[in-house]
């Protein structure tokens, strides 16, 4: 089934061959599931599927295949993909220079199960002994979990046949307590600070509703929540990609990867069960950290990384680039960024045991401008309502109670608003992608006809209590109506060129 499988994507063998394409040199009908993923998307297979299979290919490690899960409708198309492709597919890393560029393919899934479709079996999978790990990518929205969605409330009442993410685990830990089995540890892989406590949360909420104290006893004793900190830049796949997978490595992919080249892991070292030995992959170019404290690398990492992204999305796709590196390639956004990350952020970390934090910058301006990747910015933009309160508002929190006004902060914020306003500066429709914006209707708020700062900065749950700081307010008052009124390019000048001038 392998061969004929993989024999399928490969179009060209000659070519792959000539290109140096990596392919699985383990027989995976020999490699066993340890781990079960929620939720297959681009980032899982960049990151923890590809460390799977180079324990499996380099380190001969058979007990760590993956079963993805896609539990939701719209995990159908990646299901039909992954299926037709009996799990394999096509990664290819992308550095600064072409030479730089390696393809593989990934082996390590061994099987996609569509839970809409089969939710025993996606169950069965989950309480399976073989499980060791459930891992998740369900993005940073996906942990605002609401008990009244009916959904949820569809899940506290049939056990058999789950809907949710949170459904599935509790139902899955709850067999396994009632079997006196060893439970799986749930392992997060998504960008949300404390995120094992954050999953931890979510899954105790929903027992409580359930009312059932001896699965309570059993998870709040036995179950772990490692936290993690992941990084590696994976954009949307698109038809461009496959086409470039085709032509250049000969293998025709319904659904590639294309990722930077840089890889990074650090996980908390508090599995329940057996875990897969990553310390083998603790050097470079692998990246990965096995320590008790997790905290300071995510937070560098979130308020760094996702922060500048964050910030410098809506406002370059308001200029009018498509792409981050076309953003960062703009010398007064790269100068806004580095004034954002040096006079702002840094200041509010706390040391990382061997980070020289300029350097860490210096690389992220590096991987921000890889013209290879073209991460769209509108990806980034999209849910900004659940990312900043977790990348950027804990660093204006922090700036407040030093007395400071976090003046590029406010100009995040400002675009952020303006790109909420639905309309870009050659007034065509910005298609906004934003659950929770929509939710607390910010996107009617920051509407130019009923513009009301004032009301959108008091949504708590977006912005926390920053709306409080009048000056910081009024900052982000004249910084949108400037938007309006000069254009977001200028803007950023005008507001840089001020910056300078109070010094």
């Amino acid at each position: 089934m392998t061969d004929r499988a993989l024999s399928r994507l490969l179009l060209d063998e000659t070519k792959c061959a000539r290109t140096g394409v990596h392919l699985p040199s383990y027989e995976r009908h020999q490699l066993k599931h340890g781990i079960v993923h929620l939720s297959v998307g681009n980032f899982h297979r960049s990151h923890l599927a590809y460390y799977m299979d180079i324990l499996a290919s380099e380190y001969h490690q058979t007990e760590w295949g993956i079963i993805g899960i896609g539990v939701r409708s719209v995990d159908k198309p990646m299901s039909t993909v992954m299926k037709s492709q009996h799990g394999l597919y096509t990664l290819v890393t992308k550095g600064n220079a072409e030479q730089d560029f390696h393809a593989r393919i990934i082996g390590s899934i061994l099987e996609y199960i569509f839970a809409p479709d089969e939710p025993e079996r996606a169950l069965a999978m989950l309480v399976h002994p073989n499980t060791k790990i459930v891992s998740m990518t369900i993005t940073v929205r996906g942990y605002d979990l609401d008990m009244n969605d009916p959904d949820i409330q569809y899940d506290l009442m049939n056990f058999d046949r789950p809907k949710t993410i949170f459904g599935f685990l509790v139902h899955a830990l709850n067999i396994r307590c009632q079997n006196n089995e060893k439970p799986f540890t749930i392992l997060s892989c998504d960008n949300v600070q404390h995120n094992g406590h954050v999953t931890k949360n979510c899954i105790l909420k929903f027992v409580k509703a359930l009312n059932n104290l001896e699965l309570l006893e059993y998870i709040e004793t036995k179950v772990a929540f490692p936290n993690t900190m992941v990084d590696r830049i994976t954009p949307v796949t698109t038809d461009d990609d496959r086409e470039y997978v085709r032509l250049n490595y000969g293998i025709d992919d319904g659904w590639p990867v294309i990722s930077e080249d840089f890889i990074q892991w650090v996980v908390e070292d508090t599995f329940c069960n057996d875990r897969p030995p990553l310390e083998y992959l603790s050097s470079s170019p692998y990246n990965i950290l096995l320590t008790d404290h997790v905290d300071a690398y995510e937070c560098m990492k979130m308020r760094l990384l996702n922060a500048s992204h964050t910030a410098m999305a809506s406002l370059g796709y308001l200029i009018g680039y498509t792409y981050i590196h076309e953003i960062i390639s703009d010398q007064h956004v790269q100068y806004y960024i580095e004034q954002l990350m040096d006079r702002e952020i840094t200041p509010t970390l706390q040391p990382v045991p061997g980070v020289d934090f300029d350097k860490y910058k210096q690389t992220l301006i590096g991987r921000f401008a890889n013209p290879h990747i073209k991460d769209n910015a509108s990806r980034i933009c999209m849910d900004g309502a659940s990312k900043f309160p977790k990348f950027i508002v804990p660093t204006i929190q922090e700036q407040f109670k030093r007395g400071n006004q976090p003046h590029y902060c406010a100009l995040a914020i400002a675009a952020w608003i303006r790109y909420l306003g639905g309309y870009d500066e050659q007034k065509k429709p910005i298609q906004l992608q934003d659950s929770l914006a929509v939710e607390h209707r910010l996107d009617r708020l920051a509407a130019r006809d009923v513009l009301d700062i004032k009301q959108i900065l008091d949504v708590s749950q977006v912005f926390s209590d920053i709306g409080k700081n009048q000056q910081f307010t009024d900052a982000i008052e004249r910084l949108v109506e400037l938007f309006y009124e000069i254009g977001a390019k200028e803007t950023l000048k005008k507001w840089i060129n001020d910056a300078s001038n109070s010094e």
